[in-house]
């Protein structure tokens, strides 16, 4: 049985997603790598030196990390779901491509934007907040244009990448970013949240206080 160690709310949310959706046993448990002196965060830091959810501990113990990967594998456990396109293929390239986007983009711009206003003078704050505006308006504005015309990143069904796009975008409430200009985002948001698997992670992991 494979065993996810995830943070609520973080990226590593996107795979206990992944794994309710391929319908495969696996155990997922929650972790604070926060605390010190808690067993569950000290044995993830040895199997992840970066300190850093997801960790994904396969059945012969081997240990996966990083969204792009882990995603990835699950997604190939279950071929038949079609949650990622057959590896070797254009579209798989093209999937890939925006697995890399929302993970090399979109994740960390959206985190960035939390800390526009940590200029010590009036001018550096105002010169901050125009910066990271820009930088997020304009992965935003490739993504709402991906989606004016698809239900779903790859077209009209869901891939384990829109899972994960999910939780980066559920990141702009912390982030005081408003995605008012961005309908086609929003209905995308609420899409997804109201696929059954993910009403059940929800429902597993309890709710978020940010």
């Amino acid at each position: 049985m494979i065993t996810l160690y995830y943070h609520r709310g973080a990226c590593s949310t996107s795979n206990h997603f992944a794994l309710e959706d391929a319908g495969i046993a696996y155990e997922a448990i929650e972790v604070h790598l926060d605390r010190e002196d808690d067993p569950i965060a000290q044995k993830v830091r040895k199997l992840n030196p970066m300190a850093m959810t997801p960790v994904l501990v396969l059945e012969d113990g081997e240990v996966l990390t990083q969204n792009a990967a882990t995603l990835s594998y699950i997604a190939d456990l279950v071929p038949e779901k079609a949650l990622l396109p057959k590896p070797g293929t254009l579209a798989r390239a093209q999937a890939d491509s925006w697995m890399a986007f929302v993970a090399s983009d979109l994740h960390p711009v959206i985190i960035e934007y939390i800390y526009k206003g940590f200029g010590e003078t009036d001018a550096e704050r105002a010169r901050l907040v125009a910066f990271y505006e820009d930088r997020v308006a304009r992965r935003l504005a490739v993504l709402e244009d991906r989606l004016t015309d698809r239900a779903y990143i790859l077209g009209s069904d869901y891939s384990v990448i829109d899972g994960y796009a999910l939780i980066v975008l559920n990141w702009s409430l912390p982030a005081g970013l408003s995605l008012d200009a961005y309908p086609c985002i929003r209905s995308y948001m609420d899409r997804i949240e109201a696929r059954p698997t993910i009403q059940r992670v929800r429902e597993a992991e309890g709710s978020i206080t940010w």
